[in-house]
């Protein structure tokens, strides 16, 4: 009798949802096209595979531009400049531009959309994403985007080579340096260690160890603070690992440089993102030869403050086919798409997806997938998204910053000189 009113009393609950759910008409846009413009990037190659999927479940076609994100960012600012119309759909990292395009009027408001249930699927469950990553997309009450992932930069290292060279893995930033030394002299045909040396994409990759030696890109005031003891000691401490143990043409790599290194097996230990993880198991043997953890804390302060963020999707204010768009963007951020792009290895935002029982299984298929889990977790409770100064020009901040590392790594400054004269242009910026 239990199990029977049990069984009537979901019955009833879910019956509405069920209904509801059948009743939405994917296809209401039917014979309608939408133009993307996407960042070169693991979600971007998977979703790109299955396209043809949201045509057949909605009727509307899809016309999509990848490109790297240099390129991709020109092109973006050049057509959003314009006030284009010819793009529907882009990616956006908030964290870097949120403000700044939000005040340019160039972020469509989904608030309306995703209110309307005409619009919106009931199944959708927009709170099911991390309440940091909703808030990241919401700007002066207007939803601006979705996000896509989740993510940010995590200690790699090789497991058999520390192994073989009698080395113990770092257990804390200041262990990095010796065993990078100890490296040197064990394989000398390996490079000890790599990360990030382009100007402008150094301060991601940087910053933990800024925060984990108790330094910040601000002072308690509010100003710049790569003048601060602490941040010039980070700096010092990571430009000397990159010039002394970094590869050859370190101050022109990034994260296709660092991960290539990594996947072909010539470096021991990176600091770089997690999204690039696919790519590095995809190489023979790294699935099991390496280790994945957050950036060691630090003895001396006992801090491990990482950063973490997340890619969104946005649709242009410009766009003429902003219903369509926001059907991709329901579509594609589902969570029935979330789960089949874990195999991809992209980390899903959702809760329900990260929590539940495919991803669990999925990750408990091989060591180095729950150390990538594991580590996920934990930058997302202990992260932040802040890696520059205080200021809305995030990417010319970020380029100084940058500089600055650049200098000491190439010898043509010391850290306190080039930190603290760095620091003059934050604030005159």
């Amino acid at each position: 009798m239990k199990r029977w009113l049990l069984a009537g009393a979901l019955g009833v609950a879910f019956a509405p949802v069920a209904l509801a759910q059948d009743a939405f008409d994917w296809k209401q846009f039917e014979g309608e096209e939408i133009n993307l413009l996407l960042n070169n990037h693991p979600w971007t190659q998977a979703v790109r595979d299955m396209a043809d999927e949201f045509t057949q479940k909605t009727g509307i076609e899809m016309n999509i531009e990848v490109f790297n994100e240099e390129q991709f960012r020109a092109r973006l600012t050049t057509l959003m400049q314009a006030q284009s119309s010819d793009i529907d759909v882009f990616m956006s990292l908030k964290s870097r531009e949120g403000e700044v395009f939000n005040n340019a009027g160039w972020y469509a408001d989904l608030t309306p959309m995703l209110e309307d249930p005409a619009m919106t699927s009931p199944d959708y469950n927009y709170e099911d994403f991390g309440e940091a990553l909703r808030e990241a997309e919401t700007i002066g009450g207007k939803v601006i985007g979705v996000p896509l992932n989740l993510e940010g930069p995590l200690f790699y290292w090789r497991k058999d080579v520390f192994e073989e060279c009698g080395i113990e893995r770092p257990q804390f930033l200041e262990d990095i340096l010796p065993a990078a030394e100890k490296l040197q002299e064990c394989k000398p045909e390996m490079i000890p260690w790599a990360a990030r040396g382009l100007r402008g994409a150094v301060p991601y990759a940087l910053a933990a160890f800024v925060y984990n030696k108790g330094g910040d890109f601000k002072t308690v005031d509010g100003e710049p603070g790569l003048c601060e003891p602490a941040t010039i000691e980070a700096i010092d401490y990571y430009a000397t690992l990159l010039g002394q143990y970094g590869p050859p043409g370190a101050a022109n790599h990034t994260f296709t440089q660092v991960i290539e290194l990594l996947g072909q097996g010539r470096v021991a230990m990176v600091h770089e993102s997690s999204n690039e993880f696919a790519n590095v198991v995809r190489f023979p043997e790294r699935a099991e030869d390496i280790g994945i953890d957050v950036l060691p804390e630090s003895r001396e302060t006992g801090i491990s403050r990482p950063v973490v963020i997340g890619w969104g999707l946005s649709v242009s204010e410009f766009s003429e086919d902003k219903g369509p768009a926001w059907y991709f963007l329901q579509w594609v951020t589902s969570a029935e798409v979330q789960e089949r792009l874990v195999d991809a290895g992209v980390a899903p935002p959702r809760t329900s997806v990260f929590e539940g029982p495919a991803f669990m299984a999925w990750a408990s298929e091989l060591p180095v997938r729950q150390e990538w889990s594991d580590a996920l977790v934990e930058i997302a409770e202990t992260g932040t998204s802040v890696y520059q100064s205080p200021t809305t020009r995030i990417p010319e901040a970020r380029d100084i910053i940058g500089r600055a590392v650049q200098r000491v790594m190439l010898g043509e400054q010391d850290a306190q000189t080039s930190a603290c004269q760095a620091n003059e242009e934050l604030k005159a910026l």
